[in-house]
């Protein structure tokens, strides 16, 4: 195990000190702002299946889902529930405090599991979202560059290992991920 120099060690305490005001986190803001989009998720599939709905082919419903995450603490969601026939489909929503993404939802059917997840709109997988570097030892870090742009936030679908990438969510791709998850 390699010894810690005084200088990291006084980094290490820095990190550890109350930040300011500035730089404080809302986290009651960060988990509005989470449940807003879920419930535009919830909007969005309620359109793509509104005809089907209307012909009382699908029955939609919801269940309060509860979430405990770090900082945020739990909160009330809900889960979506699709009904087709006898098949059933749910979206359970996971959380916002995620790396790589603002969210995650679990589409789980009566034999798969699918995932939603809420990332930039030009991300194409992880691995165009988040970068690593490692530092040797000695090596200095180099400042965190300041990003200036805004986020596009946008629900995509994650498809299966082993090829995993973001694929963009629209009425037809959520029908195929309906069906994938329920065997169809």
């Amino acid at each position: 195990m390699a010894k810690a120099t005084n200088s990291d060690f006084d980094n290490f305490v820095r990190r550890q000190q109350p930040i300011s005001e500035e730089e404080r986190i809302d986290w009651n803001k960060q988990r509005d702002e989470w449940l807003t989009r879920l419930d535009a998720l919830y909007a969005k599939i309620q359109e793509f299946l509104q005809e089907y709905v209307n012909d009382g082919s699908i029955k939609l419903s919801f269940q309060e889902h509860r979430i405990i995450e770090e900082n945020i603490g739990a909160y009330a969601s809900r889960r979506m529930i699709i009904h087709i026939g006898r098949r059933e489909i749910t979206l359970t929503p996971i959380g916002t405090l995620l790396i790589g993404s603002a969210g995650r939802v679990d589409v789980t059917g009566s034999v798969g599991r699918a995932r939603l997840v809420l990332v930039d709109k030009n991300a194409t997988s992880m691995r165009s979202m988040v970068k690593i570097k490692v530092l040797m030892a000695g090596e200095k870090q180099e400042p965190p560059r300041e990003v200036t742009n805004e986020v596009d936030w946008t629900w995509k679908i994650v498809t299966a290992p082993p090829a995993v990438a973001f694929k963009e969510l629209n009425k037809d791709s959520f029908f195929q991920l309906l069906m994938e998850v329920s065997n169809a």
